[in-house]
């Protein structure tokens, strides 16, 4: 049995072998775009201490990294529904990879933060790219399943990301992690070019699929109108609302949480870096296990997938708030990060399940043609939270102290979970209304033959 058919992923053998090559690659650049995007959590101490900055300047380049690139996408979005995806996640690879391999040669506090936004933009334009390839790899039946293998593969890259920046950055400086973690990118990027071919449009949906994957082409393509079709969907709107709060959090805790047990609990950065590194697999293991329960779940009963997120919400942020109350100690050993460490990854855990699944409901209420925009739409709000966050982190810091800053942030989750209940409301009808038109275009199509 090869590979994909042993975790699920049959349907990606349904396409020709360029397809899977590009598939592959996906997951490979993903890892190392998002050990760019947490390469810098760890440096934060060195790098200030260089620059003569404080925590609000150091969080204003992790929120203009994540905001101005979320913006952008929006653009990437509208490109990724228009053009070769294949091409457009080539050119976002190289827009994002050369500026991070250059910040390790930033000069002062302004040349730091204009390459930490040219990052930014290249590796916010893969968002959109990958949430439409896997769309169309993929049918309603394994799309969760799929989404949280990308999830949890590329979650691997903030594993990488802050061991390389973690171990390497206190004994050679925080310049050379950058060049670390770019690196390889520029060879999976090679890679595509030669041997990377994306699916046809549409080979997604069921009801087409064998039509498309037999040489008919889906003729629906996306309009500027269209973008105001996405906001009345209504999973897509309350999709969208619960993503703020709850990414308020995700980028306060990890942005500051080396910095914050450093100096509020006396740890070491190198402890502090394996406490952060325990918890992102915490959200590896989230990220998967969540994945493949909501796919159980959804294929029993829709409305069970975003009971599912709430839930996991819900029940996550205990174990969180216990890891930042978590006592600290002078001259910590190993075995002093163990407890916090624990409930940090039993929370992380948990909030982690809505991740993919969160991605695998809006491809399912939104049609091929609309997927690339409805993620740059999706990614925007997601990012004001997420780049608001360190921020708002370094002003509540500043004004009061990171301690408290780490704690309010936790309890963001709390509404985030409460209204994945509302999504649990209109997601069935909303899928129903994309399979009924998958199966009005099914017929056309077949007219035409």
């Amino acid at each position: 049995m090869r590979f994909f058919e042993r975790i699920g992923l049959d349907e990606v053998y349904s396409f020709k072998k360029g397809v899977l090559a590009l598939f592959v690659l996906l997951l490979l650049t993903g890892i190392i775009l998002y050990a760019d995007q947490n390469v810098m959590s760890p440096s934060i101490e060195f790098i200030e201490k260089e620059f003569r900055i404080g925590d609000k300047e150091i969080g204003i380049v992790g929120s203009a990294f994540t905001l101005v690139a979320a913006v952008v996408t929006l653009l990437w979005g509208y490109l990724t529904d228009k053009f070769s995806r294949k091409t457009l996640l080539v050119i976002a690879i190289l827009l994002g990879e050369i500026p991070c391999f250059l910040t390790a040669f930033a000069r002062g506090y302004k040349e730091l933060l204009i390459l930490r936004v040219l990052t930014g933009i290249g590796i916010g334009g893969t968002v959109p790219i990958a949430f439409s390839l896997v769309g169309d790899l993929f049918t309603e039946k394994q799309r969760p399943r799929a989404q949280a293998w990308y999830d949890a593969i590329t979650a691997i890259g903030i594993i990488i990301g802050m061991v390389v920046a973690g171990f390497l950055a206190p004994v050679y400086g925080w310049r050379i992690p950058f060049i670390v973690v770019s690196f390889p990118n520029f060879f999976f990027a090679l890679g595509m070019i030669i041997f990377g071919r994306e699916p046809e449009r549409g080979a997604g949906e069921q009801e087409i699929k064998d039509l498309v994957l037999g040489g008919k082409k889906y003729k629906g393509t996306l309009t500027l109108k269209d973008y105001i079709s996405l906001v009345k969907i209504p999973t897509n709107v309350w999709l969208f609302i619960q993503g703020i709060p709850g990414t308020v959090a995700w980028g306060i805790i990890p942005f500051y949480l080396i910095t914050f047990y450093f100096r509020h609990k006396h740890y070491p950065i190198q402890l502090g870096t394996i406490l952060l590194i325990i918890l992102g697999l915490g959200t590896i293991a989230g990220k998967f296990v969540g994945g493949y329960i909501g796919n159980r779940l959804y294929l029993k009963k829709r409305a069970y997938l975003p009971i599912l997120c709430g839930l996991s919400q819900l029940i996550g942020v205990i174990p969180v708030l216990i890891t930042l109350f978590w006592p600290g100690k002078v001259n910590p050993s190993f075995l002093d990060i163990l407890p916090p460490s624990l409930f940090g990854f039993i929370g992380a855990f948990f909030i982690s399940f809505a991740g993919p699944n969160v991605k695998a409901m809006l491809m399912n209420v939104n049609v091929p043609e609309h997927r690339g925009a409805i993620s740059s739409i999706f990614n925007l709000t997601d990012s004001i939270g997420a780049g608001f966050g360190p921020f708002v982190g370094g002003l509540i810091s500043s004004i009061s102290s990171l301690d408290t800053a780490m704690k309010v942030s936790a309890l963001f989750w709390i509404p985030c979970g409460i209204l994945f209940f509302v999504v649990a409301l209109f997601i069935h009808n909303d899928v129903e209304k994309v399979r009924k038109k998958m199966e009005s275009i099914r017929d056309e199509m077949m007219k035409n033959e």
